[in-house]
């Protein structure tokens, strides 16, 4: 039997009230084919008898399922530590309210693409900066603890440091650290988000630089796409999709040959116990006779499948970094 995984992320709704263009599921429609609030308690009753660390729950927007309150009221009674991904432009002080009721332990973070109304609305559309400003001062206010939830690209790596800035003026004290893949909307999008290699460089190591000067601040919580160390889908984390699939990665939903299974015909934890992932997922093979491999393993595998198509390139921007700082000798990478 497997480690249980740390994090167990699910998709509880692909309905949505935004339009991001970086959105990985395109959300805005609700899917025909959504878990029932049944099928759902029955996937977390599996989760705590795990013991998984938390059961994130994304959408879409969670805040327009219907049952969402029940749910969160679900986690609590069961004893399952939750987490709650929004854009937060919907949370108003009747929300709070409903949700200091059915879980004031959850966990809650608001996206946020800047720190400013031009770099936040050109991903997450007109008036949403403004909305969710809103939001999150309400969830302080309410006495939750709010994570900014921030995806590195093209527009605003550059003022990463007065996404810090405007998290302090606004009472959070974390900040979630990701790094923008080409899935779903984000592929027709990639011109304006994604960079090429010597870019990614450049924004993950001034990432890093303005990290390394307020860790001390704030706390944040970065993906490996952004640290480097190894990949976690499949190994520590997984993705419930609206239907029921699960995947070892939420950016690989649209990568049928990599679903794990579906949770409506066997329970998550079988599903996970039969799992490798290193036959799912392999090592690329110009990394084994790498001195590093065991402390990136290639990478993130969404980048490798997404940016270059294929498992066997490495994330090319990580490789460059760890080489760097280790001394080794980069004249035949040519840049």
């Amino acid at each position: 039997m497997r480690q249980p995984p740390k994090i167990v992320e699910f998709e509880i709704t692909t309905a949505c009230n935004l339009r991001c263009i970086h959105c990985y599921c395109m959300a805005g429609k609700k899917s025909s084919n959504e878990l029932t609030t049944e099928e759902i308690k029955r996937v977390m009753d599996d989760l705590k008898e795990m013991g998984i660390w938390a059961f994130d729950i994304v959408g879409g927007e969670p805040f327009v399922k219907p049952d969402i309150f029940e749910v969160l009221s679900y986690g609590k009674e069961i004893g399952l530590q939750l987490m709650i991904n929004t854009n937060g432009t919907l949370v108003d002080r009747r929300i709070i309210e409903k949700l200091k009721e059915a879980n004031p332990t959850v966990m809650v973070g608001v996206s946020l693409e800047g720190a400013t109304q031009e770099l936040n609305d050109f991903v997450r559309g007109k008036g949403s900066f403004e909305k969710a400003i809103r939001g999150i001062k309400l969830f302080v206010e309410g006495g939750f603890d709010p994570v900014i939830l921030h995806v590195i690209n093209k527009m605003n790596w550059r003022h990463f440091e007065k996404m810090i800035d405007l998290a302090k003026k606004l009472g959070v004290k974390k900040i979630y650290v990701d790094r923008f893949i080409p899935v779903g909307r984000g592929v027709q999008s990639k011109k304006y988000l994604d960079m090429d290699d010597r870019e990614w460089v450049a924004a993950i190591e001034h990432v890093r630089d303005v990290i390394n000067k307020y860790k001390d601040e704030i706390t944040f919580y970065i993906e490996e796409n952004i640290t480097g160390d190894p990949c976690t889908a499949g190994r520590s984390h997984a993705s419930i999709l609206v239907d029921g699939n699960v995947v070892p990665c939420g950016h690989f939903r649209y990568n049928k040959e990599l679903y794990m299974g579906n949770i409506r015909e066997k329970p998550f934890s079988e599903i996970w116990n039969s799992y490798d992932p290193e036959k799912s997922l392999p090592l690329p093979e110009v990394c084994s006779d790498c001195p590093f491999v065991k402390s990136c393993y290639g990478g993130c595998k969404a980048v490798s499948l997404h940016r270059y198509g294929s498992f066997e390139k490495q994330d090319i921007p990580l490789c460059y970094i760890r080489r760097k700082e280790k001394g080794f000798s980069l004249k035949s990478w040519g840049w």
